[in-house]
């Protein structure tokens, strides 16, 4: 067996690109010698060391951690390395769980609502909701989706807008007054207890409409449930909500968007 190995043979063994050992060597990982001709040569240590850095590595430890622990290597400092492998780990496994649950919630979401029958108009009653909120003045719908991502910027270690928080858009009263139906005062994400919120969405009896299809026609779909709630002897109580339960972030097929309209109702004075 040879006592010493050039730099592409590691390269090769380890799968790294030269310019990596180079780097290693730069930050005081590594101490290759040099041979006659003065090319980087490696020792079975250098093998060695690799094998260590690789494995720090996966740890996320910065070069400069790992020089540390290489520099004052022992049983000591390993075991204490293993505890923090073993609180890394930890945290991947949360991380994980969380991700599978975020997962089975979304499937859930959208195995329900794309089956749900739209057109009808109904009431039901709503517990109060915490959510975040962003105001403008006017808010086209064109515009709630970046909106929509600025507010997630917010919220980034709470909300996802590819996630199971259920997101949406409350229209603007004062623009419905004036027959204008595609105006919205801001988007909201609903968040769960415990979890971060600027205001309340009153408890109390909403009445429901589910619709399929783009948002261009928004205004026979109210239409359709102010209708539906006189019908019912009511009067809303408040502007409506448009809830986005199958959008553009699950399909690219605008038929299949699913969008649930609520408006909470009082009976008639």
């Amino acid at each position: 067996m040879k006592d010493l190995y050039k730099i592409h043979e590691i390269a090769r063994l380890f799968r790294l690109h030269p310019d990596t050992l180079r780097y290693y060597e730069e930050k005081g990982l590594l101490h290759p010698v040099r041979g006659e001709s003065g090319y980087r040569m490696y020792t079975i240590q250098d093998v060695c060391t690799l094998n260590v850095i690789r494995a720090l590595r996966e740890l996320d430890l910065s070069t400069e951690d790992i020089r540390a622990y290489l520099e004052r290597r022992s049983v000591e400092e390993t075991l204490s390395l293993l505890d923090r492998q073993e609180a890394l780990l930890k945290e991947k496994l949360a991380a994980l769980r969380a991700a599978r649950l975020e997962a089975a919630q979304r499937r859930a979401r959208l195995e329900r609502y794309r089956a749900v029958p739209q057109g009808q108009v109904c009431v039901i009653e709503e517990p109060t909701r915490p959510y975040v909120f962003l105001r403008e003045n006017v808010i086209l719908e064109k515009e709630i989706d970046f909106l929509l991502k600025k507010l997630e910027g917010q919220h980034q270690d709470y909300i996802k807008v590819i996630g199971s928080q259920t997101m949406g858009a409350v229209l603007d009263g004062e623009s419905l007054k004036r027959g204008l139906w595609n105006h919205f005062s801001c988007v909201f994400f609903l968040t769960p207890p415990g979890g971060p919120r600027d205001a309340l969405l009153s408890a109390g009896q909403y009445a429901r409409l589910f619709y399929r299809g783009g948002y261009d026609r928004l205004d026979r779909h109210l239409e359709t449930l102010f209708r539906g709630v006189r019908d019912l002897g009511l009067v809303p109580a408040a502007p409506p909500l448009e809830l986005y339960r199958v959008d553009v972030h699950d399909t690219r097929h605008e038929e299949e968007y699913v969008t649930e309209l609520q408006v909470l109702v009082k009976p008639v004075s």
